[in-house]
């Protein structure tokens, strides 16, 4: 029987590296090993045991081993970082061989005379043998050894959150047809967002893969991506060190995001203070009557034709106004059904009671969200009047403009 090294012996095993660009640096900082197999005629091919449903992690231990040798030949003189990808079950085999504490990875790392911190390992989205505690333990462990751990294509189907809570990577890769199709559906967006989120909140960075065009470049950037990698930026290589044609490609290309994002940014600074100094020339006068509160909506509708809405909560977020909902230009109705419903439980609630305390002179303005029932884009602005009560003042942007 043909053993697993001599199976892998048989073949010519070629590692392609593709480059990894640093949006904060501003240049490539890394590169990713791709394994690839050379036939008789010298073509380069995918190596069939990645695709193989059934291969063992031994055998791809072997292969991923020899390609790991190969790669750290290729960038052991520079400064680069190389990411390494490996499967659940080949994450628990380096466990099982560890000896003395140190990883069969650890040796080789250390054998070319390459920093294990400038390794990292990514953790592949396949399913593994073992439960996530498991996976969890086998990749404390390669911490410890001091390697970097990136989580592989989050958002795909078979990701899943509590191998991302488990693991808490240094780097979360953002799965690329996610950015593609964040691109044209609003939904998407909204994951990408929470995504960042989730990032921010565990301390790890953002790498999005997969990118093709300008466009995706913007969308990664604005999506909160620190490192990016694709096509549009370099394709997989037996090993090119020349970044500056990289650099010149992407570097302008963030200038003008910045550029834009700014102007944007101005624009919107400008429109909230349009309306705040609307809002201000408002009386905020309240009557209470018997359980609910009674407002002049009227005031608030002639102010300006984006304002959708307007309703009145107490100090723990229990509405206590009726809902006032624009009709037509000048007409508008009193909705009674949301009257003592708690409003607590949204995003922008707590927002605005903390910054209440920090200025309870000024409208408060929350950040945009998707309204499923305008299905329009929205911004709250809020301020507590003399009485205590909560003025909650829902406007529809123009995302045409």
């Amino acid at each position: 029987m043909v053993s697993a090294l001599e199976v892998t012996k048989q073949k010519q095993y070629v590692p392609l590296l593709q480059p990894i660009f640093s949006v904060e640096e501003q240049n490539v900082v890394a590169y990713e090993s791709l394994g690839r197999v050379r036939d008789g005629s010298g073509q380069l091919a995918l190596v069939p045991e990645f695709s193989e449903p059934n291969v063992t992690p031994l055998r791809m231990s072997v292969i991923d081993r020899e390609l790991l040798s190969i790669s750290l030949e290729k960038i052991k003189n520079t400064n680069d970082q190389l990411f390494v990808n490996m499967s659940p079950d080949q994450v628990i085999l380096e466990y099982e061989e560890c000896k003395g504490n140190v990883l069969p990875i650890t040796e080789i790392v250390k054998h070319h005379g390459v920093s294990l911190n400038r390794i990292v390992i990514e953790i592949t989205e396949k399913s593994g043998s073992f439960g996530t505690d498991v996976l969890a333990a086998g990749v404390e462990l390669l911490k410890e050894q001091g390697f970097g751990i990136a989580l592989d294509d989050v958002g795909s189907e078979s990701s899943n959150l509590e191998r991302l809570g488990a693991i808490k990577p240094d780097i979360i890769k953002i799965d690329l047809n996610l950015l593609k199709k964040s691109i044209e559906k609003r939904e998407y967006q909204s994951i990408l967002e929470y995504l960042k989120q989730i990032s921010l909140s565990i301390g790890s960075q953002l790498l999005f893969e997969g990118i093709e065009s300008e466009e995706e470049l913007y969308q990664a950037v604005n999506s909160g991506a620190s490192l990016l990698q694709g096509y549009y930026l370099g394709r997989p290589a037996e090993y090119n060190e020349e970044k500056q044609s990289i650099c010149d490609v992407v570097v302008p290309r963030l200038q003008i995001y910045h550029e834009n994002k700014r102007k944007e940014v101005a624009k919107e600074i400008e429109f909230e203070k349009l309306i705040k100094t609307k809002l201000m020339s408002l009386q905020l006068k309240t009557i209470k009557l018997d359980n609910r509160v009674i407002i002049d909506p009227q005031s608030f509708f002639k102010l300006d034709p984006m304002i959708q809405r307007v309703y009145v909560t107490d100090w723990q977020g229990t509405q206590v106004s009726p809902y006032y909902e624009r009709t037509s230009d000048s007409g508008f109705i009193e909705n009674m059904s949301f009257l003592q419903k708690n409003w607590s439980y949204m995003p922008f609630f707590y927002k605005h009671v903390k910054q209440v305390f920090r200025d309870s002179e000024s409208w408060q303005v929350s950040d945009p969200y998707w309204d499923k029932t305008l299905k329009k884009k929205v911004i709250v602005y809020s301020r507590v009047n003399e009485m205590g009560y909560s003025f909650f003042v829902d406007l529809v942007l123009d995302e045409s403009k």
